[in-house]
């Protein structure tokens, strides 16, 4: 079994794309909320920004279980291993992390 540091196949790549779609998600997110200072009621009441939080909103949460998904269909079909690869399917984890404290301690 030869390891390689990126991913050979197109699943592979795919599977590392969803995971840097969702961390750059996440910062653009974490940076939305720095610049609205957190307050919601600008972005209710403009519709460019409720739009940009609906669309980063959208992004992070399709993009961790497709990046999941996607990983280990490359895994099992194409049996890769790539050391980036974990990486992509531990982002669903991450994302199972987030929704258990929104739900259990909600806001």
């Amino acid at each position: 079994m030869k390891i390689n540091f990126k991913a050979e196949s197109r699943a592979g790549k795919w599977a590392i794309g969803f995971g840097f779609a969702l961390v750059v998600s996440m910062v653009l997110s974490v940076v939305f909320a720095l610049l609205i200072g957190g307050d919601s009621k600008v972005v209710e009441n403009n519709i460019f920004l409720s739009t940009v939080a609906a669309i980063l909103s959208i992004i992070f949460t399709l993009s961790a279980p497709l990046s999941f998904f996607v990983g280990v269909y490359a895994i099992i079909r194409h049996k890769e291993w790539a050391i980036i690869k974990p990486l992509a399917i531990f982002y669903l984890a991450t994302l199972i992390m987030f929704l258990i404290g929104e739900f259990t301690f909600p806001h």
